[in-house]
């Protein structure tokens, strides 16, 4: 696929069937030297049994802590014997990751670093 490049301040250009691109960094119109080689396309026009046959059920409220797992750790706010964790390495590749704990009883948020 070809990329078009915008005359004024060189950004690309996004992928459009006119004749003008407006161009989305500096709003300068430019002329769509790609026009005859673009083809824009949707999943409809594409059928597929295993589209069909999908089904996409989500919770109608989801807590961002819904997926964390759990831990028997006793939570420093309310002394809940369970609170919820996850891990994310902020830190150097070579160092321990950090800890995030969640109490559903009290909603009391802490990390560590390990």
């Amino acid at each position: 696929m070809a990329i078009q490049f915008c005359d004024a301040c060189g950004d690309t250009l996004p992928v459009s069937d006119s004749k003008n691109i407006k161009c989305e960094c500096c709003s300068t119109l430019n002329k769509n030297t790609l026009l005859s080689s673009v083809t824009v396309s949707s999943t409809d026009k594409f059928p597929s049994d295993l589209r069909k046959k999908r089904t996409i059920t989500a919770p109608t409220q989801v807590a961002s802590t819904d997926t964390w797992s759990t831990t028997d750790m006793t939570c420093p706010s309310c002394q809940a014997s369970e609170v919820r964790y996850t891990t994310l390495q902020l830190r150097g590749a070579d160092e321990g990751s950090t800890m995030f704990y969640f109490c559903p009883a009290c909603s009391t948020r802490w990390n560590e670093n390990n």
